[in-house]
């Protein structure tokens, strides 16, 4: 009896493994994938990586994340895919958000809005700070472009505003639009000022945020825009988010509040962006006046 040598031997188990992994079944596949990510550094793995760990072809691994993408369960990004529950990609739903650091936010909305002329196309960017922009400037004639359904709902209806709401993947908890659409739409638009939000910005890191696919359309805005003005609250200062949006430098203006750090203000103004601070300023009709880079009220509305 002829006894196989170990090397036909060892590949014959290998046959075994990859039989055995070629009839994992899709469901039995996509439950790895999650775990695998789960499991993994910042919950990132390529695709070449997961084909390895489950004995398939990239192309089989490329259909499972797009199904798993297309569910919410995953994030496609280049080569491979991000598990969404992943700390670098937590962020809460819009809703909860407009709650944190309201006066703050409403006092940066009501100061930003002072930037917006008459006849200004003005894009949007989703976010509960460019929501309370709008919620200022509804009696102004201007076009406004969004890919946000708040602010597309506070402007809609008014008489003097023309609004552009931009097409696209809805994402729900944001109540925002993602996706090629949206960026192919603007990038046939040139708009005079884009009010920018961001999950987190600082000078070494620049604009960051917790998706992927919102950063992308950031973008597109930036690009389409003019003048660029983010709105953020001063927690967001020095905070790192997942996915990268640009360098600071292509911001022209950073409205903020006074919680701001002097050394941020600092090194922000070195790089040539002016920075506002913005104050409460007592009726929401009251137009702000800007006094040595300080949003405050008109004297008789303190």
């Amino acid at each position: 009896m002829s006894i196989p040598s170990p090397q036909v031997g060892s590949w014959r188990a290998r046959g075994r493994v990859w039989a055995v992994r070629k009839m994992m079944l899709r469901p039995e596949r996509e439950a790895a994938i999650l775990r695998l990510l789960a499991q993994a550094e910042a919950g990132v793995l390529h695709v070449s990586e997961l084909g390895r760990r489950l004995g398939v072809s990239e192309m089989t691994v490329r259909r499972d994340l797009e199904r798993l993408d297309e569910r919410g369960l995953v994030q496609r990004v280049r080569g491979g895919a991000v598990y969404v529950n992943s700390p670098t990609l937590l962020e809460k739903p819009f809703h909860d958000r407009g709650e944190e650091y309201h006066e703050e936010k409403e006092a940066i909305g009501r100061a930003a809005a002072a930037m917006v002329h008459d006849g200004d196309v003005v894009i949007f960017d989703a976010g509960t700070t460019t929501l309370e922009v709008a919620r200022h400037i509804r009696a102004r004639r201007v076009t406004a472009v969004t890919n946000a359904l708040p602010v597309a709902g506070e402007l809609a209806g008014h008489d003097t505003l023309s609004v552009i709401l931009l097409g696209g993947n809805l994402k729900g908890p944001e109540l925002c639009t993602v996706g090629p659409m949206v960026t192919a739409s603007l990038a046939q638009m040139s708009a005079d000022l884009l009010f920018l939000s961001a999950g987190g910005f600082s000078p070494e890191r620049g604009l960051t945020d917790a998706d992927l696919r919102e950063a992308e359309v950031k973008r597109a805005m930036i690009t389409a825009a003019r003048r660029v003005v983010l709105v953020a609250d001063a927690s967001k200062y020095q905070m790192v988010r997942f996915a990268t949006i640009a360098p600071l430098d292509r911001v022209q203006a950073i409205v903020t509040d006074s919680g701001l750090p002097g050394e941020g203000r600092r090194a922000l103004e070195a790089l040539g962006i002016e920075v506002l601070l913005a104050e409460p300023a007592g009726p929401v009709d009251a137009r702000p006046q800007f006094a040595q880079g300080r949003a405050v009220a008109p004297a008789d509305s303190r």
